[in-house]
């Protein structure tokens, strides 16, 4: 067992790369913390020294695949001001993204589905929509500061519309791998947010 001491955060961060790697190959019901401290090499005590419980744990997983989803996105926000520039760049980065993390975003409808069906993981999946919600709406905060501009609509509802529809998109890429029927969808979306604008 590997045991040694390290940061708590970075012991965090293994015990999350642990279960993400669980969730992949047998399933988001397989991950228990026995399960995850195996594959993670540590004790069943230093699994519960970093996170509370299980419902913790898989909440911090849901954390780390809506960080990576989102960093092309961020990034993407460097290109300046120009509407029709931010909007193609969304686009690309929304759809990159996407093909990039197809697993991490696969464990994410996982998750709904479990929680849908499990009352033990309905907290668990409620949360990740949350957290999806939330997120959404600090990245078109973030896109309106840059595109200077705001928007019509009240932020709450618009961020729970927008986080909806792409993993609509996303889901129905994963199903028929069509980029080009992604990228239209994706494109109609950042129109209609841009188009929610004014100065």
């Amino acid at each position: 067992m590997n045991n040694k001491r390290k940061p708590l955060d970075e012991r965090r961060a293994e015990i999350v790369e642990a279960g993400l790697s669980v969730a992949m190959r047998e399933g988001v019901e397989s991950v228990t913390v026995r399960r995850v401290a195996q594959e993670a090499g540590i004790s069943l005590g230093t699994v519960h020294y970093c996170f509370d419980d299980k419902d913790a744990m898989l909440r911090a997983m849901g954390r780390a695949i809506a960080m990576r989803a989102s960093e092309p996105m961020i990034s993407a926000l460097e290109v300046g001001p120009d509407h029709t520039t931010l909007a193609d760049t969304a686009v690309d980065a929304l759809l990159t993204g996407l093909k990039q993390h197809q697993h991490m975003r696969l464990l994410t409808f996982e998750f709904a589905v479990s929680g849908a069906r499990t009352p033990v993981l309905r907290e668990v999946a409620q949360a990740h929509l949350k957290q999806s919600i939330v997120m959404t709406r600090e990245y078109l905060l973030r896109l309106a500061d840059v595109a200077e501009a705001k928007y019509r609509t009240d932020i709450d509802a618009l961020a729970r519309t927008v986080a909806i529809r792409i993993d609509g998109i996303e889901l129905a890429w994963m199903v028929d791998q069509d980029d080009a029927a992604a990228r239209s969808a994706f494109s109609d979306l950042t129109h209609d947010v841009f188009d929610d604008m004014e100065p």
